[in-house]
């Protein structure tokens, strides 16, 4: 039993330790079996619970054994050290008998690092939990805003610039029964409001992007871009809170390329890779474009952040700059 490399004491009939081994010590805290020989085992080495208050001997399931006859296991339970510091334990007591009387052999080890492991396994799924929870939560506002922005387009749509097409139309009847310089103006005024109230219901939520998809919307958004632009896009449809998030990629560093980059042409590729929505915007621009440096390329990294993807910018100057949104399905 000296050399078993499980913790190991033995108990009198009157409770008093006979017995403990080298590993025993170790877990205990002390140097040599003559410091607990002949101790009473109870007060000794299991009087107390961990927040201090008494543990009575009646309820020790270690001196229990004894008396009930029968190997009783506890998977965690505390002893105290040499220096009254707790260590977590767990153990059997099995009784067996001498000529005095019964006495209990209990086997126990320090049980610290599985405690440790099951506690970091807890605040792993708990962090993890908490994690999907906000992602949802990031996902659900996502929608939400997004609902909105499409509502807000339709609104935008079915109601002032109707209003305004039907005024143009008077004004261009009015024109023609009684032509005059006012009415030119008030014609042209029209039309621009038109103009205006169209581009701001796109940037807002165009409505070609619910109606027919990504793939039309990036066509209809570069049509009068400043500068040349290449299109390689899946014309499938995907769920409308990727492909919202994709226009918006594409819209936000179309702005960019024309801004900033001094570019000669942009190339927009939009395709699916294992499971994801892969959308990049290159430019053959002067580079060196910093992230951190505005609100836009950090806007549209939290955007696809909402939706669980991931955003990275290669800018070398001189060499233009890529932008890659990666959009799970």
């Amino acid at each position: 039993m000296t050399s078993v490399a499980d913790a190991i004491y033995l108990v009198g009939p009157r409770g008093e330790v006979r017995f403990i081994n080298r590993a025993g010590l170790e877990v205990l805290g002390y140097d040599r079996p003559e410091e607990l020989l002949g101790r009473d085992s109870h007060s000794t080495i299991h009087n107390r619970y961990p927040d201090g208050r008494p543990f009575p001997p009646e309820e020790c399931p270690l001196l229990a054994a004894r008396t009930a006859g029968r190997t009783i296991r506890v998977e965690q339970d505390w002893f105290v050290r040499r220096d009254g510091t707790m260590v977590p334990v767990g153990y059997a007591s099995a009784p067996f008998t001498t000529e005095e009387g019964n006495g209990a052999v209990v086997v126990f080890r320090d049980v610290s690092e599985r405690l440790a492991a099951e506690a970091a396994h807890e605040r792993a799924v708990a962090e993890q939990a908490r994690a999907e929870e906000i992602a949802a939560s990031r996902a659900r506002l996502v929608a939400a805003a997004e609902e909105e922005r499409r509502r807000i387009g339709r609104d935008l749509h079915d109601g002032a610039q109707q209003h305004l097409v039907r005024a143009l139309m008077k004004l261009e009847q009015a024109r023609r029964a009684a032509p005059s310089p006012a009415l030119d103006a008030a014609t042209e005024e029209t039309r621009r409001a038109i103009r205006d109230l169209r581009e701001l219901a796109a940037g807002i939520h165009p409505a070609v992007l619910t109606d027919h998809g990504l793939a039309a919307a990036i066509e209809d958004l570069t049509a009068d871009a400043a500068l040349p632009v290449q299109l390689d896009v899946d014309r499938a449809r995907t769920p409308a809170d990727v492909e919202a998030t994709a226009y918006f990629v594409v819209a936000e560093a179309l702005v960019n390329v024309a801004k900033h980059a001094d570019a000669g042409l942009a190339k927009v590729a939009v395709g699916r890779e294992n499971g994801t929505l892969v959308v990049t915007v290159a430019d053959d621009g002067r580079g060196g474009a910093d992230p951190l440096a505005g609100s836009g390329l950090r806007g549209l990294s939290d955007r696809v952040a909402a939706v669980g993807g991931t955003f990275t910018v290669e800018s070398a100057p001189g060499a233009g700059t890529t932008l890659r949104a990666e959009l799970p399905l």
